[in-house]
């Protein structure tokens, strides 16, 4: 596929998905969500992070040892640690990300 074909499938899923959130803010605005629904989207942030954190500590082929994912380990704990303690989620993820930074520096 040549490099155009490409940014034309790009763009076309970029607006596809932008559509996509667009009209549920627009078109659910109004409406109200049963109780049930609301304490299950309480969990979705949380629970997005988990996958993305777990996607990072397997690895894959990238991380083939335990030595080598540890400082991701260490800075997933203390984005645990942080969490866990206070509410939100920015500088819990930042402290991790700092931590897990300065470890694999060493």
């Amino acid at each position: 596929m040549s490099t155009v074909g490409v940014m034309a499938v790009l763009l076309a899923v970029g607006v596809v998905s932008w559509v996509f959130r667009v009209a549920a803010i627009t078109l659910l605005s109004t409406v109200r969500l049963p109780s049930g629904a609301r304490r299950l989207l309480d969990h979705a942030a949380p629970a997005a992070l988990a996958a993305m954190v777990g996607a990072g500590l397997a690895g894959g082929a990238a991380l083939p040892d335990l030595a080598s994912r540890l400082p991701v380990l260490l800075g997933a704990a203390v984005t645990a640690a942080l969490a866990w303690r206070r509410r939100g989620v920015v500088r819990p993820v930042a402290a991790g990300l700092v931590t897990a930074w300065l470890l694999a520096a060493l």
